[in-house]
């Protein structure tokens, strides 16, 4: 029975391990800090990137920014050289109209090994009504490719896709008190990766095995 008891222990704390191992892998691509975008008016955001593709360094991310962000500029990152794509687009910006907008924010450079992360900001007018929106995101790692573009359909949630297109939330401009010198105050609240909850579990099931078994144990020698 004992035996059981620390086969059934040792089991459990290495699905655990395996589970907590995994946890970087499952996380998603972000914008860490887009839970306060003010509307009609210039912030900066960053796109987070967790991980690479499966043990491959990240060689370039490619950004899709929706129409009614004007002006964008991308972050100067050292190590990363970045271009962008204009696209039709009719807006005022300043006082000036144009015809024109980026539409992709590309880096290349690098490279971003998968255990570590990276963000990448970008500088821009949200010419944007109050809402959530995404922003589709493409990693590169040589020849392989993470497409981080998936939008929930009706009845689903961010959390119910594989790869979720990062999302951020426009908010009217008063609610960012005031601030619209192109930055957020508010980091974006992130969610919480189920396994973590599945790992936590298996985590303190098999403590309260391991402490039956020792006690079983200490009975024994009585």
């Amino acid at each position: 029975m004992k035996k059981h008891i620390r086969s059934f222990a040792s089991i459990t704390a290495a699905v655990a391990l395996l589970l907590v191992s995994v946890l970087p892998v499952a996380a998603h691509a972000s914008v860490p800090d887009g839970s306060k975008v003010p509307s009609n008016s210039g912030a900066v955001i960053h796109v987070r990137l967790p991980h690479g593709c499966g043990d491959a360094a990240i060689t370039a991310v490619e950004v899709q920014l929706p129409d009614g962000v004007v002006g964008a500029k991308p972050e100067l990152i050292a190590g990363w050289t970045s271009t962008t794509e204009m696209v039709p687009a009719t807006y005022t910006l300043y006082g000036t109209e144009y015809t024109e907008r980026v539409g992709t924010i590309t880096w290349t450079g690098g490279p971003l090994p998968d255990g570590q992360f990276l963000d990448f900001g970008i500088n821009a007018t949200f010419q944007l009504e109050p809402g959530e929106y995404t922003l589709p995101v493409i990693q590169y790692c040589g020849d392989a490719s993470v497409a981080w573009v998936e939008v929930p359909a009706a009845g689903q949630s961010h959390d119910d896709l594989e790869r979720p297109a990062p999302e951020f939330v426009v908010v009217d401009a008063a609610a960012t008190d005031g601030h619209t010198d192109g930055h957020t105050d508010t980091p974006a609240a992130t969610a919480t990766d189920p396994l973590v909850y599945v790992a936590i579990f298996a985590a303190v099931m098999a403590l309260v095995v391991s402490v039956v078994g020792l006690r079983g144990g200490a009975k024994s020698k009585r």
